[in-house]
């Protein structure tokens, strides 16, 4: 290693050795915010309400994590990640961690990567375990995902997740999340409903059929590419929210946007 080099990377070991504490703290609060728990609480009870009349196979619970991370995940992630992000205002703490070193654009950093880290690996947890269970047992074709398309949740959960929080970011009041929640929601109705391929630009979409309609041909990993992409520019916009940083907002969020709807593009067919 070179003089040069060595004097580059001190100060970038630095940073990390700084922000690693921060982004496992923001883990933690994410981790025990009871929010967060319903997900696996909603699961539980609506396994046990649901006559399952074909039984309780391995299709049944293959079925069943996916709905838990592609459908009821997101949506308590949301919420449970944007009262997290906001807390420090809510209870006016902003106020003192101003007057430390951190920079508010590395906090953001950390809380950006606390939330999306620990989410993006419960979804590859949840990808896993319908692979064991593929792998193990006959999945109807129907229901069956590739590989694709199960590398598409890990990106589902974390975007939702970063969704709250740069709703937190841009909306600092009350209700502010729900807006972001609704808009979302309806946004993704009217392109399911208005587009063939409506369907592939949605969020929190995979290949598979949805209300009896399937989607039009299109590229899965292509598609978790997309989504890798809608992810980082939820973290780009939510870490340079602050006026004076917008030159670098726009410097580094539009080649952000645009690689982002190339993807999207290219998923298609």
């Amino acid at each position: 290693m070179t003089g040069v080099d060595s004097v580059t990377a001190g100060p970038r070991t630095a940073v990390s050795r700084r922000l690693a504490p921060l982004i496992g703290r923001e883990a933690r609060r994410l981790a025990r915010h009871p929010l967060l728990w319903l997900v696996p609480a909603v699961v539980v009870v609506t396994s046990a309400l649901d006559s399952a009349s074909g039984g309780r196979t391995a299709g049944y619970w293959y079925g069943t994590i996916f709905v838990a991370v592609a459908f009821f995940g997101p949506i308590f992630v949301l919420f449970a990640a944007n009262l997290v992000a906001s807390s420090a205002r809510r209870s006016r703490a902003e106020e003192m961690l101003n007057v430390t070193p951190t920079a508010d654009t590395r906090r953001t950093w950390a809380m950006s990567l606390g939330v999306a880290l620990p989410l993006a690996g419960a979804g590859a947890i949840g990808a896993g375990a319908m692979a064991l269970i593929d792998s193990v047992n006959d999945i109807p074709p129907e229901d069956l995902l590739t590989a694709g398309e199960l590398a598409q949740l890990p990106f589902v959960l974390a975007g939702a997740g970063l969704l709250g929080v740069l709703a937190a970011r841009w909306l600092p009041f009350a209700g502010g999340v729900l807006i972001v929640f609704v808009a979302a929601t309806l946004g993704g109705l009217v392109l399911f409903g208005r587009f063939d391929s409506g369907i592939w630009w949605m969020w929190w979409t995979t290949g598979t059929a949805l209300e009896g309609r399937a989607p039009v041909p299109g590229e899965p990993w292509l598609h978790a590419a997309y989504l890798a992409g809608l992810c980082t520019c939820a973290t780009v916009a939510a870490v340079y929210r602050d006026r004076t940083q917008w030159p670098r907002l726009a410097l580094v969020g539009v080649p952000v946007v645009a690689a982002t709807l190339t993807l999207g593009r290219l998923q298609l067919p």
